[in-house]
């Protein structure tokens, strides 16, 4: 009651939670970058969307982060914007020394994310089979190992990223065809470019619109496309230093002081 809005972010918090927080708040607004009303199978899951809704229908405000999400809260908010998951690239403009004996590959993400990775990693070897000098930089909190690929598996923290990201080749964004990953806003993706390497993405929701607006990279349809388009980076220079251009011209479409700004104006012209 002491302030003059609540940002509920993400978090589908039970409805007599939400009542009171509704009975308290002077103006609350509902901000979520994931499909949250869907299990991880990308089906609707019938308890998270009712919370999804009810809250949807009781906020002030709702921020979307991509437009798939959006549609969905828009049939119970009208007040829905779109505000683009962003970052401070400022953290990413690290220099380091990248190892020249390798043309790293990196992936970031999660553990439930780390199926998509273990998905694609028989296409990387494939790949190592026939360039020799691949390594897969593997951030996050999986351990992974391969006999026919070098892996780097490197413990996740905020500090840590900024240097294993800025010390690849290439950044990896693979995903299902599913609701939930079209329910991704991209993240990964942005945090490759914003380190400026260029980026080989499953051809899936925002991962795939960005891409193709910025041509910051290429886009996997089937199997063998991983191995061709690693293949393509690692031996067209002139063609790799367009997309890592590309892809740092794009990070700044993004940075958090320009959406900041978005969102500021949108809090004062519809709240």
């Amino acid at each position: 009651p002491f302030f003059d809005v609540i940002f509920l972010q993400r978090k589908l918090v039970p409805r007599i939670f939400y009542k009171i927080l509704r009975i308290i708040s002077k103006k609350i607004i509902y901000d979520f970058d994931d499909a949250v009303f869907l299990d991880s199978d990308g089906k609707i899951s019938s308890h998270k969307f009712k919370n999804f809704s009810y809250i949807c229908c009781n906020s002030d405000l709702i921020f979307a982060g991509n437009n798939f999400l959006k549609e969905y809260a828009e049939k119970f908010n009208k007040k829905t914007f779109l505000i683009p998951t962003c970052l401070d690239i400022s953290k990413y403009k690290l220099t380091v020394k990248k190892d020249k004996n390798f043309f790293d590959l990196v992936w970031i993400g999660s553990k439930s994310t780390s199926k998509y990775l273990i998905q694609i990693l028989p296409l990387l070897e494939s790949a190592n089979k026939k360039l020799k000098d691949l390594r897969l930089i593997n951030i996050s909190n999986v351990n992974i190992k391969s006999e026919f690929i070098p892996i780097k598996n490197i413990i996740w923290t905020e500090q840590s990223q900024y240097k294993e990201l800025n010390s690849a080749k290439v950044g990896l964004a693979p995903l299902d065809n599913s609701n939930w990953s079209k329910g991704k806003c991209a993240f990964k993706v942005l945090q490759y470019a914003a380190t400026g390497i260029p980026i080989i993405s499953s051809n899936i929701g925002v991962n795939s619109i960005l891409i193709k607006e910025f041509e910051a990279g290429l886009l996997a349809e089937k199997e063998n496309d991983w191995i061709k388009h690693i293949k393509k980076l690692r031996s067209k220079q002139n063609l790799y230093k367009i997309y890592k251009k590309n892809a740092e011209e794009m990070s700044k479409m993004f940075d958090i002081n320009a959406n900041y700004k978005k969102m500021k104006k949108i809090i004062k012209d519809d709240l």
